[in-house]
């Protein structure tokens, strides 16, 4: 698994590698705290359960919970029906009982981090001083000007993004931005919709710093600075907004203060208004899977109560309050939206065929692939490994030799556009019901010729009927490899990684193609 910060590419345009960058010290952290607290030792032992866990490594319960989302995230740890396990890698190297243990080489690297925070002095001549943007022993209002004037760099990237999404969607009157900052995601809606006014919601500090940050009076245009605290809307009864902003808003708060803003929310809602909500949430996985929960344990570390909170916690709690119309949908960066529909139904266009990467990861496969068919390759070498190497060879109806040829899958491959490929884990029968279920919602969807291959020898029955019938004719298919595609050479092409297991104890991937056309 590679980490945003090691994908370079010159080619980039967007913020997103760099923000990556800036964070990469989240990465090893969670590393080294977890190596600190001796997380992967009491595992090793059997304390698999997070209460046990916890009461062995003297953890709160919560908070542990959240540092092990992140590191199941990272893959350092996996999770099956509530008990953690460590993974391939962690086992090998950060057990203490391993032959191949690096924990003190590891922990030496952490050493190491004071001295490159020195980089800079090493660089300069003698006479060069640095000035931080700012520090703790900063008063209260520059630290605020600069925490604004920080954020606002970010929320005016992320707000292109947000109003290109939300452009086709129709809502009218006025806009509250709670706590939107310096008012960059209102400025770009209005950009869009110049009939519409906002009222932005803030702390007066943080007013103050915004006017500061932009002093000319149009960038004020159609928004109207309101100094005040959402916990206590300072709004008169009945007043009602078409459009309801919480971006990066509710991850300030814990689970019970967030839900009461989320109710507050919802009542000022116009009948047929809109709720946007926009954060980065664990159990999004998005393309930057691990920023949800690594932001959750900056919250954690940095503020007196804040945490990033489900995504399907929110849905939950808005369907609960009485909005039965919500949508999630990931940006291309790092976080995602929620918009729900008050008394009104919110259609967002599709992505077409690249919404289904993000449907296959929400429906549990660990990554996704959308390549055309033509790069899914076939081979003649790989039905001879399945007649010289597997002993199942002709014993199934979906092994060789009564799958079909190399060559017949190259004509079938031919006749579509579009493939997806997935990737997932053990157990093979769930791996496959996966891929049923997602070739279904291909169907469903328009993709009429949908099809999928599967992985491995067929999983629904322990041993098959060939003298007879098969048992499950409508959820039986083929293995990519028995019709002859060289799933190595694929997935390579896609850039996912693909080495032979060498025993029995390796990390195991699945894969799965859907044929979309």
């Amino acid at each position: 698994m590679k980490l945003p910060f090691q994908k370079s590419d010159p080619a980039r345009t967007g913020h997103q590698y760099l923000e990556d960058l800036s964070t990469a010290y989240w990465y090893s952290e969670v590393l080294f705290t977890a190596m600190e607290l001796e997380i992967f030792r009491f595992v090793d032992l059997g304390h698999d359960r997070i209460e046990k866990l916890a009461g062995t490594a003297r953890c709160g319960r919560d908070e542990l919970l959240r540092l092990m989302t992140a590191l199941e995230r990272l893959e350092l740890i996996g999770r099956h029906e509530g008990r953690w396990f460590n993974q391939t890698a962690t086992a090998r190297f950060l057990l203490p009982q391993s032959p191949d243990y690096m924990g003190d080489f590891l922990g030496y690297r952490r050493y190491m981090q004071a001295g490159w925070r020195r980089l800079s002095q090493k660089m300069a001549r003698r006479n060069r001083t640095f000035h931080p943007a700012v520090t703790l022993d900063d008063d209260y209002q520059k630290r605020t000007d600069q925490y604004v004037r920080a954020l606002d760099a970010l929320a005016r990237q992320k707000a292109k993004e947000i109003a290109a999404v939300m452009e086709p969607l129709d809502w009218q009157g006025l806009v509250l931005d709670a706590g939107g900052g310096a008012g960059s995601l209102s400025r770009s809606l209005l950009a869009r919709r110049r009939q519409n006014v906002s009222v932005l919601l803030e702390l007066p500090e943080v007013l103050s710093a915004a006017d500061q940050l932009y002093p000319c009076s149009e960038n004020w245009t159609g928004i109207y600075r309101t100094a005040g605290d959402f916990r206590h809307p300072p709004f008169p009864a009945g007043q009602r907004f078409g459009l309801v902003i919480l971006s990066n808003f509710l991850h300030a708060y814990n689970g019970v203060d967030a839900r009461n803003l989320l109710e507050k929310a919802v009542r000022l809602l116009s009948d047929g208004g809109i709720l946007l909500i926009h954060d980065y949430f664990p159990d999004r996985t998005g393309n930057t899977p691990h920023k949800g929960p690594l932001y959750d344990l900056n919250m954690m570390v940095n503020t007196y109560q804040g945490a990033c909170h489900r995504a399907d916690t929110l849905v939950r709690w808005l369907k609960k309050i009485g909005l039965k119309e919500v949508v999630v949908r990931d940006l291309d960066t790092d976080t995602a939206l929620i918009l729900a529909g008050n008394n009104k139904p919110v259609r967002i266009p599709g992505k077409g065929k690249r919404g289904w990467v993000e449907k296959a990861c929400n429906a549990g496969f660990r990554q996704a692939v959308l390549l055309p068919a033509s790069q899914v390759r076939t081979a003649a070498w790989v039905r001879m490994k399945c007649r010289y190497g597997c002993p199942r060879y002709g014993f199934s109806r979906q092994c060789p030799p009564e799958t079909q040829t190399p060559e017949k899958t190259r004509w079938l491959l031919d006749d579509y556009r579009w493939a997806l490929l997935v990737e997932g884990t053990p157990p093979g029968r769930s791996f496959h019901e996966r891929l049923l279920d997602l070739e279904k919602q291909a169907f469903l969807a328009g993709f009429h010729r949908a099809l999928i291959f599967g992985a491995g020898p067929c999983p629904l029955c322990s041993e098959c009927t060939t003298a007879n019938a098969c048992r499950h004719p409508e959820k039986v298919r083929p293995a990519m490899e028995a019709c002859g595609i060289d799933v190595y050479a694929t997935a390579k092409g896609t850039g996912i990684r693909l080495t032979p297991v060498p025993d029995r104890t390796g990390y195991v991937k699945y894969f799965g193609l859907l044929l979309m056309e």
